[in-house]
């Protein structure tokens, strides 16, 4: 029988994409053409290759738990290889580490057997005013040992520190979990928990409940609807028509430009 491999990549219609347009409109439209890029940095990469294998953990837990088979996924580290193997040499080139911070990870935490596993990496989806496709993919649903109902979400981080956690609080990605967790389980839902774990040896790990976001949460959906609005209207132009931030906030950040920085600055005649 031959083995799955799951997906943890993007969902179909998730909240980068709606990022993109909340933060530029231009930007958003350079990406939708093709114009932009989606960037493979080392840090993307070795999350990729990180989520990957924490999947496969807990996909063969459920099926474990559930008195199903295991085999029927590969590995852990065998889904880390897999997967480089997809994507060439600069994928591959982080699969061993990549394999030390997923085995550091299954040492500290064991089989969890708090978490009942609910679902790895489901795509969560939603038709806004009947008329939108919003996805989210869940990296973990899990029950906990009281009943109650938590989206987890893996990230990895140089360090760990509690100034690192409260940028998650507003962030879409995490107010769509909330949105959808609330519209499934109810009053069973207990909210999100962010699961980190450290880049270099020795390898730290964290978990922790989000703060609550009640103010935000309440206007999310609208909010997605207003930005979806913004794109509709601009939909058809060419993307160097759509408006443009023009932020030193935006256009430039920590880490460095914004990837149309020179499209904007130039226009793409001179790509």
């Amino acid at each position: 029988m031959e083995k799955e491999l799951l997906d943890a990549g993007p969902s179909e219609r998730g909240w980068h994409r709606i990022e993109a347009a909340a933060r530029c409109l231009r930007l958003f439209a350079l990406k939708e053409s093709g114009h932009v890029p989606f960037p493979e940095s080392e840090p993307l990469i070795r999350g990729s290759l990180v989520h990957i294998g924490l999947a496969h953990i807990y996909a063969r837990k459920q099926e474990s738990d559930s008195g199903g088979n295991p085999e029927r996924y590969y590995s852990p580290m065998d889904s880390i290889l897999r997967l480089a193997e997809k994507n060439g040499p600069a994928w591959e080139n982080l699969v061993d580490q990549s394999c030390d911070m997923v085995n550091s990870y299954r040492m500290r935490w064991g089989d969890d057997r708090k978490w009942e596993v609910i679902s790895v990496e489901e795509e969560l989806r939603a038709k806004l005013r009947g008329k939108w496709l919003y996805t989210q993919r869940a990296d973990l649903i899990v029950r906990d040992s009281v009943g109650k109902v938590w989206i987890v979400d893996h990230k990895t981080a140089y360090r760990i520190a509690a100034k690192t956690l409260s940028p998650h609080i507003l962030d879409g990605q995490m107010l769509g979990y909330q949105m959808f967790g609330r519209k499934r389980f109810g009053k069973d839902f207990g909210g999100v928990i962010i699961n980190r774990i450290t880049t270099r040896p020795p390898y730290q790990f964290h978990r922790a409940m989000l703060e609550p976001a009640p103010h935000a949460l309440s206007r999310f959906a609208a909010n997605l609807c207003e930005i979806e609005e913004a794109v509709e209207k601009w939909e058809g132009r060419p993307p160097m028509e759509w408006p443009g931030a023009y932020s030193n906030m935006v256009c430039t950040h920590k880490y460095g430009k914004c990837d149309a920085f020179d499209k904007c600055q130039w226009g793409l005649t001179n790509d």
